[in-house]
């Protein structure tokens, strides 16, 4: 069996950019998503730079290693779209 290539499918886009909405804080680090989603840094970094590429976030470097993500206008009007009746 090779491996997936592309977006871990047991975590939605839905479900993260939900995360980002329904918390009071503004934004994210990679390390923050991955331990709510019980995933590692890595994971969250790529789905997150991979949302950041569709629009859906957007990043900060503030300086240091660390990078802040937030969820965009597209990211809400994704989220509005595609809620559930």
């Amino acid at each position: 069996m090779g491996v997936s290539r592309g977006p871990d499918p047991s975590v939605t886009t839905r479900e993260i950019l939900q995360f980002f909405v329904e918390s009071p804080d503004p934004g994210f680090t990679a390390t923050e998503v991955g331990e709510e989603f019980d995933k590692s840094r890595q994971w969250a970094d790529n789905r997150l730079k991979s949302l950041e590429d569709e629009e859906y976030l957007i990043s900060k470097n503030p300086g240091g290693r660390a990078r802040f993500f937030w969820i965009s206008t597209a990211g809400e009007q994704y989220l509005a779209e595609t809620r559930e009746n």
